[in-house]
């Protein structure tokens, strides 16, 4: 009768453990959040993900919205001379980039009165050679790398990517998303235009862009530029373009000036600022303008020989040679963007797999040209990845953000 019991006792302890343990595991057990190829959720968090590129542990528990960006077919360029200094541009606007692709990774979470989201797209290489000023020595002049490839050995730009919301109501956006704004075919009035453009079709709609740029958008603290696009009348014609910025100063400026050969000769285009001896710089500050490291050029000779206070700047004596001289100038100088510009914080971090980018607004920005995030509606939205391109963007339309609801 007392082995009974013992056997009993023992069997009740271990039957009883095991509903410990099967308890204990159900508690810890991780939910994977799953994903969606169209739908990003809005995860409410409770607390803030600090924005710095270090992926917090508050991100595994959102849903992963995940698809691949493609280079469409955009149509026929009108003039083969695209950058207007006599080279053979492709015939396709979007050419020599159409058909490229990305796959990304998107997540999206709220704390407070403010939306964050997590972007990540594999892009093993970080463009920032954007038009950079190189030395011709067939012509002695200052030139630019091309701002639209003639093939793909000519890119020479940033990475980039673009998301767009309807601030107000637009017609066709919750069907075409990116879409709806874009007219194709369009006629050219100069040979500068595109024959593609983004407008809105009636008066009062406002599409609100988000356009990261990773030189231009590189000032600390960095922002995405808040842009928005805006109705034109349809006549068919290039010289229409809806893009345009929210109120507010933009945080770059053209490196660029026309100064006179010898200063008595032909008028050329020349760096604006540089910093002697740099190498390898993307960008040049107002920081660096303000401190005096970054040099105002105020004379060009025949040579090409730059003056600045101080100096001059030979530049046959190596390092300014197009695609491979490591002491080529930077297209622009950078500063802060101001106003409704400013919006959206960024931290955008390049890894040997791609780039990784945390950013966050407030749900309502205060300005009628931004969407305005109401947590019981959901949002259509497209988003663009431009790798090293001007305007060759990858896309994936028709994606809606829904937020979660409550349990």
């Amino acid at each position: 009768m007392k082995l009974k019991t013992n056997l009993f006792l023992v069997a009740t302890l271990l039957f009883g453990g095991l509903l410990v343990f099967n308890t204990s595991c159900k508690k810890d057990k991780v939910i994977d959040p799953g994903t969606s190829t169209s739908e990003l959720l809005v995860k409410k968090f409770d607390a803030a993900p600090t924005l710095d590129g270090n992926i917090d542990e508050m991100w595994s528990t959102c849903q992963t919205l995940v698809g691949t960006t493609v280079v469409p077919d955009a149509g026929q360029r009108g003039d083969a001379d695209f950058n207007g200094d006599g080279s053979t541009a492709p015939a396709g606007i979007f050419d020599p980039y159409t058909g490229e692709e990305n796959d990304f990774e998107f997540k999206a979470g709220t704390f407070g009165d403010k939306i964050y989201f997590l972007l990540k797209w594999d892009d093993p290489e970080d463009s920032k050679d954007r038009m950079s000023w190189y030395f011709d020595t067939s012509d002695n002049l200052w030139k630019q790398q091309h701002k639209y490839a003639n093939d793909d050995n000519d890119k020479y730009y940033e990475d980039k990517f673009a998301m767009l919301w309807a601030a107000t109501t637009v017609q066709g956006f919750d069907v075409n998303t990116c879409y709806a704004t874009c007219h194709q075919g369009l006629t050219l009035t100069s040979p500068s235009d595109k024959a593609t453009r983004h407008y809105t079709n009636s008066a009062g709609e406002i599409v609100d862009m988000w356009h990261w740029k990773r030189v231009r958008c590189s000032y600390e603290p960095t922002t995405v530029d808040d842009q928005q696009m805006v109705y034109k009348e349809n006549t068919g014609e290039a010289n229409q373009n809806g893009r345009t910025g929210d109120e507010g100063d933009k945080g770059y400026h053209s490196n660029v000036q026309t100064l006179a050969l010898d200063g008595t000769g032909a008028d050329v285009n020349v760096p604006l600022y540089v910093i002697p001896g740099e190498t390898d710089y993307a960008f040049i500050t107002k920081d660096q303008i303000d401190d005096g490291s970054a040099k105002l050029i105020t004379a060009v000779a025949s040579d090409g020989t730059l003056t600045y206070a101080g100096g001059t700047i030979n530049p046959t004596s190596g390092g300014f040679e197009n695609a491979t001289g490591n002491k080529r100038v930077p297209s622009v100088w950078i500063e802060s963007f101001t106003g409704s510009k400013a919006d959206i914080a960024i931290s955008a971090v390049h890894t040997s797999a791609g780039w990784v980018c945390e950013f966050s607004r407030k749900l309502d920005t205060g300005h009628t040209d931004d969407v305005k995030f109401d947590t019981t509606k959901e949002y259509p939205f497209g988003l663009a990845i431009f790798n090293n391109a001007a305007i060759a963007h990858e896309i994936k339309t028709n994606l809606l953000l829904k937020f979660e609801t409550a349990e």
